[in-house]
């Protein structure tokens, strides 16, 4: 990772609608017509990028929304113009996540520096990794006695969610036998911002990033709003109509598997049911 790309044609792609717009002409005349493998995956930085930088459901939230939209469009069009029938072809449109409005930065690094539990900023018996509207927690000692200290000073703040220590960082989904003992989901609130969008959470101030948040979109933890975004599947045999049993990003992938004729049985996800009716 971060090796840069030797392509003059992407030197000029940036985060933004402008450089969505560019990829998203390319994936469609050179990734799906022209070389048309069996699977191919475009990832937009619009609304994500906007929602990171203005309010939601802002005037500029919204076209962002709209601008992905289009192109989304672009996408579809062409995937039909390939596939008429939609038999051949599985559509996947879906994000990773949704998003909260910032509440409030909390300099966690410093809460525990004043609680006498890490000696200093740069210190490296306990060092914090902000995560949005979460964070992870590493020590240099995994089985020491700070481990558990730590974990009851976060247990008494109003601003921690959940958290997960120990062996119950398994029921989180992460590695219950590394330097990362401790993970946090900020404490979400179901308010409204000043466009309508529903959902408040406060983030881990992040030192690398001095920019302010607050009132902006966030994500990274539990919160009931971040958890909830979209996926829309067409083609491949699936039935027209709308879903509401539970799904997880961990059943894109053996859905994608199924519709290749691949084995899937052994992943952590679910293929998703073609029907309404099915379960």
């Amino acid at each position: 990772g971060r090796v840069p790309i030797d392509d003059p044609a992407s030197a000029g792609l940036t985060k933004g609608i402008a450089g969505d717009r560019m990829m998203t002409e390319r994936f469609c005349s050179n990734v799906l017509e022209e070389r048309a493998p069996s699977v191919a995956i475009l990832w937009l930085s619009e609304p994500d990028y906007t929602g990171h930088h203005a309010p939601l459901g802002s005037p500029q939230h919204l076209a962002a929304i709209a601008g992905a939209d289009a192109l989304v469009k672009q996408v579809f069009e062409t995937v039909r113009r390939l596939d008429p029938t939609g038999e051949d072809i599985l559509f996947v449109t879906g994000s990773d996540h949704g998003m909260e409005t910032v509440a409030d930065s909390i300099d966690l690094t410093e809460l525990l520096i004043a609680a006498g539990l890490k000696e200093s900023r740069e210190s490296r018996e306990l060092v914090v990794a902000p995560n949005g509207t979460a964070a992870t927690l590493y020590f240099a000692d995994p089985a020491g006695e700070l481990v558990g200290r730590v974990a009851r000073f976060l247990a008494g703040e109003n601003w921690v969610g959940e958290m997960f220590a120990g062996e119950r960082l398994g029921a989180a989904g992460l590695p219950t036998d590394t330097a990362m003992q401790i993970a946090v989901s900020l404490a979400a609130e179901d308010r409204t911002n000043p466009h309508g969008v529903t959902g408040y959470a406060p983030i881990v101030q992040d030192p690398a990033d001095n920019e302010s948040k607050i009132g902006f979109g966030q994500h990274g933890g539990l919160g009931p709003h971040e958890q909830r975004p979209f996926l829309i599947v067409e083609g491949g045999g699936f039935e027209p109509g709308e879903r509401r049993q539970p799904s997880s990003l961990v059943d894109i992938a053996p859905t994608v598997l199924r519709h290749l004729h691949m084995d899937h049985d052994d992943m952590d996800g679910r293929a998703l049911p073609h029907r309404v009716s099915e379960r």
